[in-house]
């Protein structure tokens, strides 16, 4: 909580209501990030800010994360949600539409579920792995329990043949992509005790 409070208004853009999602050494923000507006970036911050405040012990020295809260509930009055058939993008936008009330997402997710999840993406392996990990997340309602499993096997065997030739690029991510892959839901699925966020 004092970590989330005190990065804040490093990564908020107060004048367009954004969350840039990364910033140089020096705190500020590269020229192709000056301006952040509303966008998923602000809304996994209030899913994660939510998730941090639901989960603070009254009376506790931490600090409460509501002013942010508001501030970035506020920033994201209108936006509306949208869905890539980028596997990696898709996988994470999967993921995200657990957190919120009605799942917006889910019929995008599912009508787009053949482009992000195709065995071309194996060219770089990792960015299939993430459509995978949010196809397990998100379960039956975007993706065909049976395709999943026969991507995993496919990845695995590749994993497998790649390990037996040596060190290839990528391969460290590649692993902890899939491994997160075999793991899942786990704790990358919401809990009961979650908050739900309303937009």
């Amino acid at each position: 909580l004092h970590i989330a409070k005190s990065c804040f208004s490093t990564f908020f853009d107060v004048d367009h209501g954004g969350i840039r999602w990364k910033l140089s050494v020096d705190s500020t923000a590269p020229p192709s990030l000056r301006y952040a507006g509303p966008s998923d970036d602000a809304l996994v911050a209030l899913i994660v800010f939510s998730i941090l405040e639901a989960a603070r012990v009254s009376g506790d020295d931490a600090p409460s994360l509501s002013d942010e809260i508001q501030m970035l509930k506020s920033a994201l009055i209108g936006y509306k949600p949208r869905v890539t058939n980028d596997p990696l993008g898709w996988g994470l936008e999967a993921i995200y539409d657990q957190y919120l009330t009605g799942k917006p997402r889910t019929k995008m997710l599912a009508s787009t579920h053949e482009s992000a999840l195709h065995p071309s993406h194996m060219s770089l392996p990792f960015r299939l792995y993430g459509a995978l990990i949010g196809a397990r997340v998100a379960g039956k309602e975007v993706a065909p329990k049976a395709k999943v499993e026969r991507l995993i096997e496919m990845s695995l065997k590749y994993e497998g043949k790649i390990m037996e030739r040596g060190h290839e690029e990528h391969s460290s991510i590649n692993r902890v992509m899939l491994a997160m892959c075999l793991l899942c839901p786990g704790v990358l699925g919401k809990r009961a005790d979650d908050p739900t966020i309303i937009l």
